[in-house]
Formats: structure tokens, sequence, C-alpha cells
């Protein structure tokens, strides 16, 4: 049974060694497999972009553990989602928007023989969500970690279309510096914008639009647009960071004129 882990924890820390420890206590015959630990601290967007591009490549009943949780300690739920080939195990802010686009079955956890007796309040990936895990991979069902809901909270749309223009902000950057842009390939009715098309990112304005990274001509520092693998619309730069170069961050409105 695999069950991956993706988090905001980083490696310096104890953090997620204590989860996979946790995990492979209560089920040992358990695979855990790390899909990142390198998200922005507290950044639910960039981690439901990063956990869209990796969890359909895992086989059927593969349970991704996925832990972004400004709210730890608070009043949110901790959830459980079942689909048809997944099981989702994390806090309930949206973090699974993008993997369960369509209803899915939803249960909050609670307090069960499961879980520890005592918990804290700043370390619900040890505490609470690593032993569901666990229990899901030995065979328990969700129906007995949790109580079941109707309404698992979800991200606002990530772009709205107005006349000839969408607006919509930079969900992720990668590690090479390429800002993804929250607009889809699927919104649009061809993948080459048209001739008149601007990108208005910060300060910055783009219009150039290529296929590929080094497709001709390469000019060193000019900003371009590309559509990414997962078909999001990206900014990058030849030869360089668009983050850097372009001064973009995570949360920056960026607005795609049509002409």
């Amino acid at each position: 049974m695999i069950i991956t882990l993706l988090t905001d924890y980083g490696l310096d820390d104890y953090y997620v060694a204590a989860m996979k420890g946790v995990i492979l206590s209560r089920y040992s015959k358990a695979r855990v497999i790390d899909i990142s630990h390198g998200i922005e601290a507290q950044n639910v967007l960039s981690a439901a972009y990063v956990l869209l591009g990796a969890y359909q490549q895992f086989p059927a009943g593969t349970i991704h553990l996925a832990v972004v949780d400004p709210g730890v300690g608070s009043s949110r739920r901790r959830i459980i989602l079942r689909t048809d080939r997944y099981n989702f195990v994390g806090p309930d802010n949206g973090l699974f928007s993008l993997v369960t686009p369509e209803p899915v079955e939803a249960f909050e956890i609670q307090p069960a023989a499961y879980l520890p007796a005592s918990v804290s309040n700043t370390f619900h990936g040890r505490d609470i969500f690593a032993p569901v895990a666990a229990a899901l991979a030995a065979g328990i069902k969700p129906e007995e970690l949790g109580s079941s809901i109707r309404d698992p909270k979800r991200l606002a749309p990530l772009a709205e279309v107005t006349g000839s223009s969408i607006k919509s902000k930079i969900i992720h950057i990668d590690r090479f510096g390429s800002a993804v842009i929250g607009i889809e390939r699927r919104q649009l009715n061809s993948d080459v914008l048209p001739r008149s098309f601007a990108v208005h990112a910060g300060g910055a304005v783009i219009e150039v639009q290529k296929r590929f990274y080094s497709e001709e001509p390469v000019v060193s520092g000019e900003p371009f647009v590309i559509w990414g693998s997962l078909n999001f619309l990206e900014i990058a730069v030849a030869n360089g960071s668009a983050a850097a170069v372009l001064k973009l961050s995570c949360g920056q409105e960026v607005t795609l004129e049509l002409g």
C-alpha cells in the first residue's frame, strides 16, 4: 500500500521523519513516497497545484496525505476524501480542490482508537493525519474514522473571464523560476494566443508565446508565455528565472488581454 506525502515542512527539521515514523510504526508494510516537502510555507494553492501534477501517476488504492495547514489547531476540519481510485487525507482548507473537481465522498475525521490520546495543537500531521493514513493503508474504512460531510471546502475559481480579458493570479513558482498562472488551456479556443495578446504581471507586459523553451529566437532574459505540462499558462524567461527577473511571486495578480 502506497502513501504519498506532500507538505510545506521542508527537510531541515524532524517533522517529515516523525510522520513517516508514525505511519511505519502503525503499518510497517506501507510504502511512503515523497511528492514534495518544498512547498512555500502555508501556500495552500501552490500545494494544490503540485498535488495535481503527481497524484494520477500513482496506482489505484494510493493514499495521498497532504499537509499544508495554516489553520492547524483551529476549528477547521480534518478530512478524508474518497474517489473511485484514491483516498486523500489532510486539512479541509481547499488543498484538494484541483484533484477532486467532481463530487466525492467526504468524511470529517473524528476522535477514535486509531488516534493518540494526546494531540498537539501545532502538529496534526504527526498526531492526526499520519495515523489516519496508516489506518486506511491497513484496510480501515473512512466510515470508521470519520462522519460523512457534504461540503468540503473548495478554493475560489482560479480565473475570471471578463470580455476579452482573463483575470487570474500566479498559483505556483517552480524550481526553474517559471510562474504558473491559474489560466487553463481549456478556457481558450486555441492553443495559440492571438497576435495582439498581452499578459500583465506586476510591472511586466509579456507579448511573446512559445511552444517550447528553446524555440528560436532565444533571447536571454526575454520573458514569454508557454503552456506547461499541466495545461496551465506559464511565464518563463529564456536562460533564466522569470520570478527573479520580473520579481514575480505567488498570489500576484495577472491579466491576459486577448485583444
